[in-house]
């Protein structure tokens, strides 16, 4: 669950006009976020938590932040990286 609050509201901007200025793509899946899409759209941009909160993660530490596309990090849930596995068996 995301850190509520005026700190969590300035970590993520921070985060997406960052990306957004070096276009950062998606951490998770390392394709393009689209910065025009509405929120809450898969193809649109959130701040993840590189280790969940759920898992011990710091919510308001910015490097445990990364963009990602909404619908990656949704998908994702409370797993790391190294657990979410890959759209297809290659």
């Amino acid at each position: 669950m995301p850190a509520k609050g005026d700190t969590w509201d300035r970590e993520r901007a921070a985060l997406r006009t960052t990306a957004q200025r070096s276009n950062t793509p998606c951490w998770i899946c390392r394709q393009p976020i689209d910065w025009n899409a509405a929120p809450r759209t898969p193809r649109s941009f959130s701040a993840d938590h590189v280790t969940p909160t759920s898992l011990g993660g710091d919510p308001l530490r910015r490097a445990n932040l990364k963009p990602a596309h909404y619908g990656c990090n949704s998908s994702r849930g409370n797993t790391t990286r190294g657990q979410f596995p890959n759209s297809r068996k290659w």
